[in-house]
């Protein structure tokens, strides 16, 4: 599942990372903790824990054990399921941070924690939007925007400065994915090259796109 979701979200940018995100996988909660050196944040079932290393980059992905478990036997690209959707974009988020890291690194971009965020939670509900779509799953795909944007709730552990990042990131991506909707007729995918565009834009760029099309109802 992990290879296929990355293969997905690489196929919507069409930004391949070039390594496979199952390769560089950590599933145990304990050594996780070592890697991160103190980092992890308590209770995370998902975290990109990487370090510079003398200018190459070193990193790995955690996806806690029991989180995929709990996705055992599931394939979202085949069927998405309600009760199983906050699992699986804890998990897209992970692979999400993942190839955008490798894939900007490989173009010798540098990438701010906060832009990081706001593509993840970009790429959480535009892949769902589009899985909803192509499973013509119609009356789904109208409610993803709330619970991805409006019922969400953030790790009590995360200290003040990443809460507010968290919070950020989800706004500008909520603002973002609206305009995107109004702009995406039904069941299309007309909105791609915006995304494609979207997707190599710095943080500054970003926000400064999110502004420029806040009132824009036309692709």
């Amino acid at each position: 599942m992990l290879r296929e979701l990355q293969n997905y979200l690489s196929g919507i940018y069409r930004a391949d990372p070039g390594c496979a995100v199952t390769d560089y996988l950590v599933t145990d909660p304990t050594l996780a903790g070592i890697l991160g050196r103190g980092t992890l944040v308590p209770n995370c079932e998902e975290s990109v824990l990487m370090s510079d290393n003398g200018g190459s980059l070193d990193l790995c992905l955690f996806l806690d054990q029991q989180l995929l478990d709990r996705l055992d036997g599931e394939n979202p690209l085949e069927q998405l399921k309600a009760p199983k959707l906050k699992d699986v974009w804890t998990v897209l988020e992970g692979v999400s941070h993942f190839n955008y890291l490798v894939w900007n690194a490989r173009q010798d971009r540098k990438v701010t924690l906060m832009e990081l965020e706001m593509q993840a939670e970009v790429d959480k509900f535009v892949s769902t939007w589009l899985l909803a779509q192509e499973q013509e799953e119609c009356d789904f795909a109208h409610l993803l925007h709330r619970w991805l944007f409006d019922d969400v709730n953030f790790n009590p552990a995360l200290d003040d400065a990443q809460r507010q990042r968290y919070a950020t990131a989800n706004q500008y991506a909520s603002r973002f994915c609206h305009g995107l909707l109004k702009r995406m007729p039904g069941g299309s995918q007309h909105c791609l090259e915006e995304l494609r565009h979207f997707y190599r834009l710095s943080q500054a760029g970003k926000i400064s796109h999110i502004h420029n099309r806040a009132y824009t109802t036309t692709s």
